[in-house]
């Protein structure tokens, strides 16, 4: 079953572009795939999302997708989901 993390940031200014260099820099190589999205029109929203590999049994968010919401609360409001894939 695919899964699908967002980590939804709604920062208070912080400039997305460094911003979005410091996350894409602190992402390990081989992890997740990770792709950053910047809502348009508005500068200060920025999305995450994890496509987590495949874990059997594996429940809940992945490890990277906690630490990235826990290390981005610092910049503005985060909402983190985890959503699954309807077969």
């Amino acid at each position: 079953m695919s899964r699908l993390e967002i980590i939804h940031l709604r920062s208070a200014g912080e400039l997305l572009d460094t911003l979005s260099a410091r996350i894409t820099e602190s992402i390990p190589a081989g992890s997740e795939t990770v792709t950053l999205y910047r809502r348009e029109g508005l500068d200060t929203d920025l999305v995450v999302l994890l496509v987590p590999g495949d874990e059997p049994g594996r429940e809940g968010p992945s490890d990277l997708g906690l630490q990235l919401a826990s290390a981005l609360k610092a910049f503005g409001l985060v909402e983190h989901t985890l959503w699954k894939e309807i077969r």
